[in-house]
């Protein structure tokens, strides 16, 4: 939908008064998002609807949306239909790069994951909310070998390289995880941290979450620390370094092939093919590391 499309189908909606003005956010590479104003409101606004390639069910991101706001964490859902979103608008800002890594941040997002994993699950309802992370590499490298695309010899070795996490991961304790903490998707109100975008949510070993944080802003082995005894509240064992990085191999995975579909259907301009590039060399990387503790213990 252009902006006009879009206007047109918020005016219609009871809870728009007056004139609506959007303002695009920029940053976000899955979605568009508006902040919109109305005469006296001012509301968020996501368009699109479920994503197949992508494994993304839009149903499933809204159960975990309210249920993240009745835990607290999560902006009220006010509206949704099969392409559009609307949410509470929380005066505040997106964290960003820098802020993510400063200690007393880290904190905060750790006590955030924490509401994450032990709250948000009590208040899930609806039939959709079965997703992992496995199902959805699996989803994505079905739908690549259904297209034309660049990369199909690579597709086996990540199905065998997808083996062996899932085998290493079938002992493991799952908690339901947001599996998105890219920093744009927390918010910072001067109080206390938000969370959004659940469209990736699921049912994961915890550490996913801790892993997915520092894949998605590049965490030292130092930071990489802090936020495993801060999780654990404990001293670092060797068997949870070695799940956060079986984990961070997952999520750097899930990446690479996110944008690797990315590059056959998203409609963004981007440069998902440097991108693609660039997660793969990140994935090779981490995953020599991951095979070094694996091989040591």
């Amino acid at each position: 939908m252009n902006k006009d499309q879009i206007k047109i189908k918020l005016q219609a909606l009871p809870f728009f008064k007056g004139s609506i003005d959007l303002k695009f956010i920029e940053g976000f590479m899955a979605n568009d998002n508006y902040i919109v104003s109305d005469d006296s409101n001012k509301y968020v606004v996501k368009i699109g609807g479920d994503k197949q390639d992508y494994g993304i069910v839009r149903s499933h991101e809204i159960e975990a949306s309210k249920a993240g706001y009745k835990a607290g964490i999560s902006p009220k859902v006010l509206y949704f239909d099969d392409s559009i979103l609307v949410s509470q608008y929380i005066q505040s800002n997106h964290l960003t790069p820098e802020k993510v890594k400063a200690k007393e941040t880290l904190k905060k997002i750790i006590h955030l994951i924490k509401i994450v994993h032990k709250e948000v699950v009590n208040f899930l309802e609806g039939p959709n909310l079965s997703n992992d992370i496995f199902q959805m590499i699996n989803v994505k490298i079905f739908h690549l070998k259904e297209k034309n695309n660049p990369h199909t010899d690579k597709l086996n070795k990540f199905i065998k390289d997808c083996e062996i996490f899932e085998k290493e991961f079938e002992s493991n304790e799952k908690v339901f995880t947001h599996n998105d903490f890219f920093y744009k998707n927390i918010l910072d109100d001067d109080k206390k941290l938000w969370l959004i975008d659940w469209e990736f949510s699921g049912f994961n070993s915890p550490y996913l979450d801790l892993a997915n944080l520092s894949k998605n802003n590049e965490f030292s082995e130092d930071d990489d620390n802090f936020i495993l005894e801060g999780y654990e509240g404990d001293s670092i064992t060797s068997n949870s370094k070695f799940k956060l990085h079986l984990f961070k191999c997952v999520s750097l995975l899930n990446e690479v092939l996110w944008s690797m579909i990315s590059e056959i259907s998203s409609k963004k301009v981007f440069d998902f093919v440097s991108y693609t590039n660039n997660m793969l060399k990140r994935y090779e990387k981490q995953f020599d590391y991951y095979n070094s503790l694996r091989i040591s213990i």
